[in-house]
């Protein structure tokens, strides 16, 4: 065979046998090694099922995959990956909307509330939504994805951060609490959605009913919530916080089968606790006159009727 024949045909075989290995290979496009950890103040660690990841292309098309709770391979295909959102997908309480306009409009609210909520906290915050508390949520935004060609993989540690955060709410009673057998609560002026790319909390408030538990002369509650309305994190700047009402109410049904209701001012409390934090009031009652017994009544605790409306003054807080 002649050199010159002899060379081409090597040539041709060396750039087939390349074509194949590309063909097999899964980092064909590029893609990221993921590292993800998960950043819980106090030291307490999640256990999250998984993590959906949310790339968005050259194109800005969205496009999801799913990873373990600590990380994986991803492959960003032809069009590659120009911003990334991972948030776990373990919760039943959140709902995730904007997808489709970009990861700054990604915004997460929790579900429609599983009763309604106290006609005296309606009316005292007239507009806002009934919302369940959301679950535990966790995001993470990249911005801008490190550059990966054919066959490197770009090595990507993320930082998971809570966009839910916890509230221990505890109504002190100073008389009567003995006669209480069934509690519930609410909590008005809360954020109704959070933007998963930083943290920020939108407007609109809502009000957040949960369940609650009968504890030493005391009700108590762990609140799961977004937070206060208009929060953006690391910004300083209170004043267009400042001028909105938080109201917390608390249904308690007594030992006759009647209820009571309280609703008190936590705007000073809120203000400084934007995020999480300790709620308490103190100073609630049950008269001797709210415990009349009623003979052959059997209380509906689904209906919670009968109710008995007290306002409480900011000065019942400590």
């Amino acid at each position: 065979m002649r050199p010159r024949l002899q060379h081409i045909i090597a040539a041709t075989l060396a750039a087939s046998m390349v074509s194949c290995r590309e063909e097999l290979c899964y980092n064909h496009f590029g893609s990221a090694d993921i590292d993800i950890e998960w950043s819980v103040p106090g030291g307490q660690q999640p256990s999250p099922s998984g993590a959906t990841v949310i790339t968005y292309d050259n194109n800005g098309q969205p496009v999801e995959m799913f990873l373990p709770a600590d990380g994986g391979s991803l492959n960003f295909g032809d069009n590659g990956a120009q911003s990334m959102l991972i948030y776990n997908n373990d919760t039943e309480k959140i709902t995730l909307f904007g997808i489709s306009d970009g990861p700054r409009s990604v915004h997460a609210t929790s579900t429609p509330g599983y009763r309604p909520a106290p006609q005296t906290l309606a009316s005292r915050h007239p507009g806002e939504a009934t919302l369940n508390t959301p679950d535990m949520l966790y995001a993470a935004y990249i911005e801008a994805v490190p550059d990966a060609d054919r066959h490197e993989i770009a090595a990507l540690p993320v930082d998971m951060k809570p966009m839910v955060f916890s509230y221990t709410v505890r109504y002190n009673f100073e008389y009567g609490f003995e006669r209480v057998t069934n509690a519930r609560g609410a909590l008005g002026g809360m954020a109704a959605r959070v933007m998963l790319y930083n943290g920020e909390t939108t407007d609109d408030a809502a009000i957040l009913v949960y369940d609650c538990r009968l504890d030493n002369n005391a009700v108590v509650a762990s609140v799961l919530s977004f937070g206060i309305p208009s929060f953006v994190p690391g910004e300083t700047d209170r004043n267009r916080r400042e001028n909105r009402a938080y109201t917390l109410n608390l249904e308690v049904t007594l030992t006759n089968g009647k209820t009571k209701s309280f609703d008190i001012d936590v705007a000073e409390q809120l203000q400084t606790q934007p995020r999480g934090g300790n709620i308490t009031v103190s100073g609630l009652r049950i008269e001797d006159s709210d415990s009349g017994t009623d003979s052959g009544f059997d209380p509906d605790l689904d209906d919670w009727n009968n109710n008995v409306d007290i306002d409480l003054p900011v000065g019942g807080q400590k």
